[in-house]
């Protein structure tokens, strides 16, 4: 799981604008659960874009559901155009999503997020309620077992 908080605390460092969302979003507010890999929902216009691409050209980022697992490119970041940019890194899987279901896309989802310290290196994450409403519309038997935990928790939180 390091791995995955120095991947989220590098994006942070780099100025890319991004909220996160997904399983490790779910383990930020306090869930049990695990995941292998780290969802934000990410600003894909060529600038942010390029951010990231310099954020993670150390970490040898490449296209994870491609066959042959071809780089990411400062030129596919320059180019734009992407909505969805899944990538493998040495640190670990990282999907930058234009969109989140259920919620909308990176200015909804920063709309409903929330300020999170995490190890010292502060990040937006949706918030619990937004969170539910993700993984309930992903629909998924893993998403719906994380409703049913993220539901507990905000209970328990609500006192």
């Amino acid at each position: 799981m390091q791995g995955l908080k120095d991947l989220l605390c590098r994006l942070h460092s780099g100025k890319v604008e991004f909220v996160l969302a997904g399983g490790f979003g779910v383990m930020a507010h306090g869930s049990a659960l695990m995941t292998q890999d780290v969802d934000v929902a990410c600003r894909m216009d060529p600038d942010n874009l390029l951010r990231l691409f310099e954020a993670l050209e150390s970490l040898r980022p490449v296209h994870r559901m491609t066959p042959q697992r071809l780089p990411f490119t400062r030129g596919q970041a320059e180019q734009g155009g992407l909505k969805n940019l899944c990538l493998s890194t040495d640190w670990g899987q990282l999907d930058c999503l234009g969109e989140i279901k259920g919620i909308g896309g990176y200015a909804e989802c920063f709309a409903r997020s929330e300020a999170l310290d995490l190890d010292g290196c502060e990040i937006r994450v949706l918030t619990l309620d937004a969170l539910i409403e993700a993984k309930r519309a992903m629909g998924r038997p893993r998403d719906l077992h994380a409703v049913l935990e993220l539901e507990a928790i905000r209970e328990r939180l609500r006192g």
